[in-house]
C-alpha cells in the first residue's frame, strides 16, 4: 500500500509540475507573441522540467516534458508533417528532461557551490537538448527563404535555423539559470524527497485521495468550459438548394462531454474524500472507462482518416494519450482491486 501511495504522489506531482510548466510556456508565448514568427518564445518554462530531473530523475522529468508537449499540441501546434510534430512540440521539453541523468551527482555533492553548478549546467545541457530539436525540426521543415524571420532570406538555411532557435532558446537559458539557483537557495530541501516526508503520507492516504480528486476536478472543469465554448463556436451555417445545414465540430463534442464526466467524477470523489470515504477502486475504475471512451473514439477517427486518406496525425495523438491514461488507470485499479482482496482475506 505504501509502494501504491507513494506512485500516486509521483504521478500527482508529475501532473502538477507539467501543468505549471505548461502554464509558464503559455505565458511566455502570449509575451512572446509576435516577435518570433516561426514558433517560439522567450521564458523559463524550461524550469518545471528542470526541477522535476533533480527532484525526482530521469523517467519523471521525460515523461513532465512529455505532458507539457501533448498540452502544447492542443492549444496552438502548426504541424506540417509527423516528425516535424515530434521535433518541435513533443520532444523538446522531454529532452530537456534528459538531465535527470544529472541528478545522482547532484545528490552526492557535499556543498551548495557543487549543487549549484550542477543546477548550472542541467539548465544549459537541457536548454541545448532544446535547442537541438528545433534546430532539426527547422533545417528539415523549415527550409523555405520565402519565410525566414527578420528579412533573413538571403541567409544560408542552416545558419538561419541555428541563429533563429539561439535568439528565444539562449535567452530562456539565461533567465531559467538564475531563477532555478534561487529556487535551490530559497528552499532546497524541496529538490529532494525526504524520508520524513514520504512517512507522513504513509500515514495520511487522505492527502493522496484529496490531491488526485481536486486535480480531476480542475481538469475536468476546465476542459467542460473550453471546450464547450469551442464546441458551440465550431458552428457553421451552410445554406444553399432550399435547405440550411448546420454543422458543429464532432471533436470538440466529445471532448467537452469527457470533460463533464471528468468534472463530476472529481467532484464525487472530492465529496467522499472531505466525508474520509474515498474509494480508489470506483475513481480508478470511472477514470479507465472515461479513458477507454476516449481512446475507442480516437481509434475510431483514427480509421476513418486512413479510410478517407486524410492526416491522421492528430488522431494518434489522441489514440495514444487516451491508451497512456487507460493503462495507468487500469494498473491503480488492478492495484486497488488486489489490495482489497487481501484485506478481505485477511478478515477471514
Amino acid at each position: 500500500m505504501s509502494n501504491n501511495r507513494a506512485t500516486i504522489r509521483l504521478l500527482s506531482e508529475i501532473g502538477m509540475i507539467a501543468a505549471l510548466g505548461f502554464v509558464f510556456d503559455e505565458l511566455q508565448g502570449i509575451l512572446s507573441k509576435g516577435i518570433f514568427i516561426n514558433g517560439g518564445s522567450i521564458g523559463f518554462a524550461m524550469i518545471a522540467v528542470l526541477f522535476m530531473a533533480y527532484r525526482r530523475g530521469l523517467w519523471p522529468a521525460l515523461l513532465t516534458g512529455l505532458i507539457m508537449g501533448f498540452l502544447d499540441i492542443a492549444t496552438s501546434a502548426f504541424i506540417i508533417h509527423p516528425a516535424q510534430l515530434l521535433l518541435d512540440y513533443i520532444f523538446p521539453y522531454a529532452f530537456v528532461g534528459l538531465v535527470g541523468i544529472f541528478k545522482p551527482f547532484f545528490d552526492k555533492s557535499k556543498t551548495k557551490h557543487y549543487h549549484v553548478m550542477w543546477l548550472v549546467i542541467g539548465a544549459v545541457i537541457g536548454g541545448l537538448f532544446k535547442l537541438t530539436s528545433h534546430y532539426v525540426a527547422g533545417v528539415l521543415f523549415w527550409s523555405d527563404p520565402t519565410y525566414f524571420a527578420w528579412d533573413l532570406n538571403s541567409m544560408n538555411l542552416y545558419l538561419y535555423c541555428f541563429v533563429y532557435n539561439v535568439a528565444f532558446i539562449g535567452p530562456s537559458i539565461v533567465i531559467t539559470t538564475p531563477l532555478l539557483i534561487a529556487l535551490y537557495l530559497t528552499a532546497p530541501r524541496i529538490f529532494t524527497v525526504q524520508t520524513t516526508e514520504r512517512s507522513v503520507i504513509q500515514k495520511s492516504a487522505n492527502k493522496n485521495a484529496l490531491v488526485l480528486s481536486v486535480c480531476t476536478t480542475v481538469i475536468g472543469f476546465f476542459s467542460f468550459i473550453y471546450f464547450l465554448v469551442v464546441y458551440i463556436l465550431s458552428f457553421t451555417n451552410g445554406s444553399g438548394n432550399g435547405y440550411v445545414n448546420y454543422a458543429f465540430n464532432g471533436d470538440y463534442l466529445m471532448l467537452f462531454v469527457l470533460g463533464l464526466f471528468i468534472l463530476l467524477l472529481g467532484a464525487f470523489s472530492l465529496f467522499n474524500t472531505l466525508k474520509q470515504n474515498f474509494n480508489g477502486l470506483i475513481f480508478y475504475g470511472l477514470w479507465s472507462a472515461v479513458s477507454l471512451t476516449a481512446f475507442i473514439y480516437g481509434l475510431a477517427r483514427l480509421i476513418r482518416m486512413y479510410v478517407k486518406i486524410l492526416d491522421p496525425t492528430l488522431y494518434w495523438i489522441w489514440s495514444v494519450f487516451a491508451l497512456v491514461i487507460l493503462l495507468i488507470s487500469s494498473i491503480f485499479f488492478f492495484k486497488n482491486w488486489l489490495n482489497l482482496k487481501r484485506e478481505k482475506q485477511l478478515h477471514i
